[in-house]
């Protein structure tokens, strides 16, 4: 008897630990809350930023996320966001003009928008999966691709005709309350959805199982060429999201809208807890790592800190985070 409660005490030690590995960025995201609201003057004024600004950059990171679950990477991501934000303003500006009808002009927009972000994942999911160039190489070359279309139309403020429908979505205060948006609402949903869909059905359990071992996955009968491809798609979609709601919160569209989304996207990923060799991570851990970056951010710019000392500070997280990571994603002796 006194055998089996020691085994059993000794394994719930261990689950503990595993836990506290896998969910590390948790402890993070508490520590910088509370340093932020008791040392930080006027921070607790400004934290609706850190809300409104996750569901802005929530849906790209989520999109990213899925692609490196399955061991590869997007670097294309922020200018997939960026180029879907110009469609965007395109096919509204064309139905307004037609038209007259602001409501039609936005939901076409959208609908333009949430394309083009797919065929760009569609571009990559092609070329990475079926093609077999490199991830890196093939979103890298991407990039620049989407990059040169951005810069074409949005080299300066790129507008709808009527912006005040547009910036309805992430600027209505519903109930009067600052942070709460259409576009919170809206991210929370799609956040929910993918965590149930990546937990709950034999497509989001095969991402994890390419990512964690592509040719053991392949014996088990899985298509990992088409399951990458998908994750490529859903990652422009995801994208296309975020440049929506960059437009809609600007109230207009401009070439560096995208542009350093491709680092915020895998730095928030990393942090929040997916890992960099695949197979392991969820909705929820890309939730908590746009949070992390989203209130350090607002913490330096309540302190009136220079940008340098915003990214110097981010960029040490990132590496520790990084070598936690590196300490945390192999097996112990007790699990194998």
């Amino acid at each position: 008897m006194e055998k089996k409660v020691k085994e059993t005490t000794a394994g719930d030690k261990r689950r503990f630990t595993r836990f506290f590995k896998d969910n590390n960025s948790i402890l993070i995201l508490v520590i910088m809350l509370f340093v932020a609201f008791v040392f930080v003057d006027g921070y607790r004024n400004s934290f609706y930023n850190v809300i409104k600004y996750t569901a802005m950059y929530g849906p790209v990171c989520l999109g990213l996320a899925l692609v490196m679950i399955t061991g590869n990477i997007d670097l294309s991501a922020g200018f997939q966001a960026g180029l879907s934000g110009v469609t965007l303003v395109i096919a509204f500006n064309a139905v307004y003009g037609v038209t007259g009808n602001g409501a039609l002009a936005l939901v076409v927009g959208i609908i333009v928008a949430i394309l083009t972000g797919a065929l760009c994942g569609v571009i990559n999911g092609f070329f990475v999966a079926k093609v077999g160039i490199p991830a890196l190489i093939a979103t890298i070359a991407s990039n620049y691709a989407f990059q040169g279309i951005v810069y074409y139309f949005a080299r300066s403020s790129f507008a709808p005709e009527d912006a005040n429908i547009v910036k309805l979505f992430a600027q209505t205060k519903i109930f009067g309350l600052r942070w709460f948006a259409p576009s919170v609402i809206v991210f929370l949903i799609v956040v929910a959805l993918v965590f149930f869909w990546m937990r709950k059905t034999r497509f989001g359990n095969r991402l994890h199982v390419v990512g964690d071992n592509p040719e053991a996955a392949s014996y088990a009968g899985i298509n990992v060429q088409n399951t990458v491809w998908v994750a490529y798609v859903l990652c422009g979609i995801l994208s296309a999201l975020t440049g929506f709601v960059m437009v809609s919160q600007a109230g207009y569209a401009i070439y560096t809208q995208g542009s350093s989304l491709s680092t915020l996207t895998i730095s928030c990923c990393v942090i929040g807890g997916i890992k960099m060799t695949g197979g392991k991570g969820t909705a929820v851990h890309v939730l908590i790592g746009v949070l992390i970056m989203r209130v350090i951010s607002q913490m330096m710019t309540s302190l009136f800190l220079p940008q340098y000392w915003v990214n110097f500070i981010t960029g040490a997280l990132l590496i520790v985070v990084l070598i936690i990571d590196r300490f945390t994603s192999s097996k112990s002796v007790d699990e194998l």
